[in-house]
């Protein structure tokens, strides 16, 4: 009981401060102080999966009609920039294991931009720290947030952006007008969670309700609408689901280590400017903050939110995230076992 009030208050209070994820981040901190505490509460991996099969249906939510458009028209130049930034992800985190500043392929998932959320369970499923994962996924996205609203200051391009700082998924807490959408999300969650299970591989419940559901909502045979009564729970999950694993120990061993994740995640920001200024060159017209946002490693959702407030083409920045987010999701688990095997042939350079 004091857990679920504790994450009810401190997610209310970051949502309040338009905070990244707070319906995550409250229930991870709410999770921290109870397991420092000596609570002793663990959640099953159970839960875990469960909710992966929610967040891969809400990710396949996000295919609109706009997003096909803005993706058919400039699909080579999209594809190519954002296979780019994450070879450029997977040097800078060989770099960062090979000197031992982190441990394994914890880079990797902790710099790969997308969803924090999936990131953190991926992360655990492949056998990494998620409590570092998650401190260098959070540290990331309020260091693109602040960046990003800092670049639509600059340019001039936007009103109130820095008020719209970087909340969550928009909540609306009436009921669906439609019922057909969410019956298909929570079918193709429960077949997520289901083959996971019977496959023993964990993270198919994140990615076959994200592809399938991507697939088929493209095609346009079904809609898929994940309401906040199912996604918050999910969030909350996650959050909890990290938070109790915190010890007194691992929480010096993440402050030991933000400095290196704030300098890595300042790298990769400043290497997506650099490859936003060759997008605004590719593509004649573009404006460079609607490059900037297309190509920024924030965690899709801040970057629309962002998006949102300025005046730049949101359905392109879309498409760019969207798809940054499907590649780090299909190909992204096979580089970390691709980089971790490397890594044991080839003994860390000593510090």
């Amino acid at each position: 009981m004091l857990l679920i009030l504790l994450s009810a208050g401190a997610a209310t209070l970051m949502r309040l401060l338009t905070l990244p994820a707070a319906f995550m981040l409250g229930p991870m901190v709410a999770g921290v102080v109870i397991a420092l505490s000596g609570g002793g509460l663990r959640l099953h991996r159970n839960f875990s999966v469960a909710a992966q099969s929610v967040m891969g249906c809400l990710i396949a939510g996000f295919i609109t009609p706009q997003l096909l458009a803005a993706y058919r028209d400039h699909w080579l130049m999209l594809t190519t920039l954002n296979l780019s930034t994450m070879a450029v992800i997977v040097l800078i985190s060989v770099a960062i294991a090979r000197r031992r500043w982190l441990p394994d392929t914890t880079a990797i998932w902790g710099l790969f931009p997308g969803a924090a959320s999936a990131m953190v369970l991926l992360a655990d499923a492949h056998h990494s720290d998620p409590r570092v994962v998650a401190m260098m996924q959070y540290s990331r996205i309020v260091l693109v947030s602040v960046a990003s609203i800092a670049m639509a200051a600059l340019l001039e391009q936007t009103q109130g952006a820095a008020h719209a700082g970087s909340g969550g998924l928009p909540v609306t807490w009436s009921l669906p007008t439609a019922y057909l959408p969410v019956v298909a999300a929570l079918a193709l969650a429960i077949f997520g969670y289901t083959l996971s299970k019977i496959s023993g591989n964990g993270t198919l419940a994140l990615l076959i309700p994200a592809f399938a559901g991507t697939a088929l909502q493209g095609a346009g045979v079904v809609t898929i609408e994940v309401p906040p009564a199912l996604f918050i729970p999910a969030f909350t999950l996650t959050g909890w689901y990290v938070g109790l694993t915190f010890t007194r120990a691992a929480i010096k061993h993440c402050l030991k280590l933000l400095p290196i994740m704030l300098a890595a995640a300042a790298v990769v920001i400043l290497m997506c400017g650099l490859m936003a200024v060759v997008l605004t060159w590719l593509v004649p017209g573009m404006d460079l903050l609607t490059a900037y946002l297309s190509l920024s490693p924030g965690g899709i959702e801040t970057i629309i939110i962002i998006a949102r407030e300025a005046d730049v083409v949101l359905p392109l920045i879309l498409a760019s995230q969207f798809l940054r987010l499907l590649m780090v999701l299909s190909i992204g688990p096979r580089v970390a076992r691709t980089v971790a095997v490397w890594q044991s042939r080839h003994p860390p350079i000593p510090k």
